[in-house]
Formats: C-alpha cells, structure tokens, sequence
C-alpha cells in the first residue's frame, strides 16, 4: 500500500505544532520528506505516526505552538491566566517561561519565513508583556526578602522580551524588582548604585547588540559591581566577553539557579550579621 503524502501544514497541524517547526525538522534531518515536481514538500503519514509515538518531544513541541497561538490572540489577560495556570503545574515560573521564550523566537523564525507580518510580531509581544505585568501583580512571595535586583539592557538594546520575562524569575526567588529598561549611561552606573543601592544588577543584550557598544559598557558594570561588591548577572546570547566567565547565564534555568545561590549567600551573611 503506497504511503499517504501530506502538506506540511497538515502534518503540523496532526502534530500540534507551527509548520514553521515541521519545516526545520525536515531541514534539520529529523524528518524524512520529499518533493512534488512543483517543488512542494510531502512528508509521508508513516513519518507523522513516527513522531506521534515520540510523546515527550511531540508533547514540549506543542506546548511551544500552544503559547505561539496564545501569543498571537493577543488578549493579555488570557495570556496571564494561561502563565499562571502553567506555573501552578511546573512549581516554578523558570520552567515556564522556557517554553514561552521557544515561542518568541518561533514567532521571530515565522517572520523570517513570510509566515507572519512585523505588526502580527509586534502585537504579539506587546500582549506578552501586558501578561507578564497581571502575572507580577498576582505573583505571591514564595521566598524570603532576598533584597534588591536592579533589571536592564545594555543601551541601546531593542530585544527587551528575554528581560521582562526574567521579572517573574526573579519574583519567584524573592527578590524586589527595579526595572529600568534600556540601561543607563557607564557614568551612571555608580549613581545607579548609590541611590538605590541593589543587591545584584541583572543585565541583558541579544545578539543584536554590537560588540564595540557591549564590551566598554561590560567594563564599566565589572568595575562598579567590584567596588561597590554587588553581584553582577550578563545574561542573553550578546557577545559578551569569555574573559570574565562568572555571573553569566545562558538560560532561564539558569538564571534560577544563580539567583539561588546568591538567595543563599545573601541569607548566610544575614544570619551572621544578626548572630554579631
């Protein structure tokens, strides 16, 4: 019996996932496909079963598309009952904005395949943010006061999304949130410090941030967290500098762990403090 043929679309849509997905699969090998004369892809039904029986990767993957649908409704309110419905179930905001994050940048990758418009990726966002905002207004303090975490951009950094979902990691740690923004000028960092003084400065830039403007502004955030002896967190996938490897985190899981750490470290002292 010959093998059924379907459209990327539809095997996408078997599968629970953006044909965007289903396309990098294919691309990727993980995916046997072929080609109509025309130049259309045909993924063969055996092959959709194949990975229907995969339920693990099936399973992350529509999470993923779940949170594209949900993005692109762009009702911020569904959108934060769906977070906070997802962070009760995970016990922990790390993990659920992992798969929220996969679904940014799938949008960002639909984009870059004609799949959605610059405004559809806009909205989309935008609605993210006003999500993520309700959810901080519900947030409970789960953890003890672990002081003052000062959130922003190196200057100039557009790509804010990363930044704003690291609000709900850092509410779920304990810590009170500044959110700045796009970063301050290097000259102000010490004014930065000393007005507010913080506990730890969490600092963000994509790859789209040039290295002549990361690294001097990486200089001045090391030369301020050293003398003042605040913690200092880089995160993002920017070119920031290998030579100064502590401090940096590549993803939400680990940003959860690094503020663990310091939640701790800061506790220690806390408790010899009071036992002085």
């Amino acid at each position: 019996m010959t093998d059924r043929m379907l459209s990327v679309g539809e095997a996408a849509r078997r599968l629970g996932v953006t044909p965007v997905t289903m396309q990098r699969w294919v691309d990727a090998g993980h995916v046997s496909a072929l080609r109509t004369i025309g130049g259309h892809r045909r993924i063969p039904a055996t092959e959709v079963r194949r990975l229907l029986a995969d339920n693990r990767s099936v399973a992350e993957t529509g999470q993923v598309s779940f949170w594209v649908d949900q993005l692109f409704e762009a009702k911020a309110g569904a959108i934060s009952a769906a977070m906070l419905r997802s962070r009760r179930r995970k016990g922990a905001w790390h993990a659920v904005v992992e798969e929220i994050i996969a679904a940014v940048s799938e949008i960002g990758a639909m984009w870059e395949a004609g799949e959605c418009c610059v405004y559809q990726e806009h909205v989309a966002t935008e609605a993210l943010k006003r999500g993520i905002h309700l959810c901080l207004a519900k947030q409970a303090r789960t953890q003890p006061d672990q002081g003052l975490a000062v959130l922003f951009t190196v200057p100039g950094e557009r790509h804010t999304v990363g930044l704003a979902l690291a609000q709900l990691v850092v509410a779920d740690a304990g810590w009170d949130i500044l959110w700045l923004g796009d970063g301050p000028p290097e000259d102000e960092l010490a004014l930065l410090v000393e007005d507010r003084r913080p506990d730890v400065l969490v600092v963000s830039c994509s790859v789209s941030s040039p290295r002549a403007t990361v690294e001097p502004y990486e200089n001045a955030l090391l030369s301020v967290a050293k003398t003042y002896k605040i913690k200092l967190i880089r995160a993002g996938a920017g070119p920031w500098s290998q030579r100064s490897p502590a401090g940096r985190v590549a993803s939400f899981t680990e940003f959860h762990d690094a503020l663990g750490k310091l939640g701790r470290a800061t506790t220690k002292t806390q408790e010899r403090a009071t036992a002085q």
